[in-house]
């Protein structure tokens, strides 16, 4: 018989904003007892699991799943250090239980596809140059590899569904990180995005999630050096430099504008790709984001491109569905969730252009 895991208490209260103390409150119970059962060191009887369930808004079921949480990837420590404790643990929680429903869509769904996500050894990719490989050599060779033809990428969702990867909507309740990635044994790689984030920015985000997952899951560097890394990688994985030189005749508002409408890149990215390549300098990148801010454009610029939709988890949920007559009632409780939150996370109002919504 399944046992309580108390590592899912801790998580479905992260995931409803709740303090320990406020949740020993609504249930009527004492924290510290409360607290033993969140930590293992009492077990929890049975019953409980209504409880819990009843003020989190989970079924008890849960409660009784198996597994442990994973915290966040080493890549992130920065963005990490200015979230609230509240705000981290949202987004830990909702990281964790949409892993948690992949696990159990995989189980029926195969996944098949020739392609994946490579992790590049840099040692043994140098010992094939004649000279140091740059971070742009390394977004070009993962380009020439997915054999990318010039010009922009139609769809960065799409290419990384096409190539192994998930991309899973998920409201993380801040503007502070907009994407996250995990490889873990058994899965795909699973990117999260926030579904808050205008779509240039996710593109760009997406890319840099990808330059995490291609080049920090064997070697780490400090954190600042990787965050660096992965910009870079971004930049010339979604405007290659020979490229951006090539089309950078002038160095203005309105040109930027016509580049962006081409490469779905956003004109803040634009302006540091060329300020990385040394295409313009230090103070026409100053007087361009002056310029920016004085506009608005600072966090939202004009004519976004797109939006671009995540298909696999869709297809999952599909399948259920239809191949294995699945209700979503069952759906629901597969995922152990109430069928008021499967609506909401996987059924979202159509008519939102706000958020990204996981289409057939």
């Amino acid at each position: 018989m399944a046992r309580f895991n108390h590592h899912l208490l801790t998580l479905a209260r992260d995931s409803r904003g709740v303090t320990q103390a406020e949740l020993a409150d609504i249930i009527g119970m004492g924290q510290g007892t409360l607290s033993k059962y969140e930590t293992g060191v009492l077990d929890a009887p049975d019953e409980f699991a209504d409880d819990a369930g009843s003020a989190l808004n989970y079924p008890a079921s849960f409660f009784f799943q198996a597994g442990r949480p994973f915290g966040f990837p080493p890549f992130h420590f920065r963005k990490r250090k200015k979230l609230s404790a509240k705000a981290l643990g949202k987004i830990v929680a909702e990281m964790n239980i949409r892993r948690m429903h992949v696990e159990k869509l995989s189980v029926s769904f195969q996944l098949s596809t020739n392609r994946f996500i490579p992790e590049i050894d840099r040692d043994e990719f140098q010992g094939r140059t004649l000279g140091v490989a740059t971070i742009s050599d390394l977004a070009r060779s993962l380009r020439e590899s997915w054999m990318l033809p010039s010009g922009p990428i139609e769809n960065v969702v799409d290419l990384i569904e096409g190539n192994g990867g998930i991309v899973i909507p998920c409201d993380f309740g801040t503007d502070l990180l907009d994407a996250m990635s995990q490889r873990i044994d058994g899965l795909p790689v699973l990117f999260f995005v926030n579904t808050n984030s205008s779509m240039d920015r996710l593109r760009f985000t997406l890319c840099h999630e990808l330059a995490h997952m291609v080049l920090h899951t064997t070697e780490f560097k400090e954190d600042g050096e990787m965050e660096k890394e992965a910009d870079e990688f971004a930049g010339s994985f979604l405007l290659p430099p020979a490229e951006l030189r090539s089309q950078l005749r002038r160095f203005d508002l309105p040109h930027l504008a016509n580049m962006k409408a081409y490469w779905k890149v956003s004109m803040s990215s634009i302006a540091m790709n060329a300020h990385r390549h040394k295409l313009i300098t230090d103070y026409q990148r100053k007087m361009f984001f002056i310029e920016m801010n004085r506009l608005g454009y600072a966090k939202r610029e004009p004519n976004e491109p797109p939006r671009e939709q995540p298909k696999i988890l869709r297809r999952m949920i599909e399948f259920h569905r239809t191949k294995l007559e699945y209700s979503d009632s069952d759906i629901a409780n597969l995922l152990c969730v109430t069928p008021e939150d499967f609506k909401r996370v996987y059924q979202p109002d159509p008519t939102s252009t706000r958020h990204l919504r996981l289409v057939n």
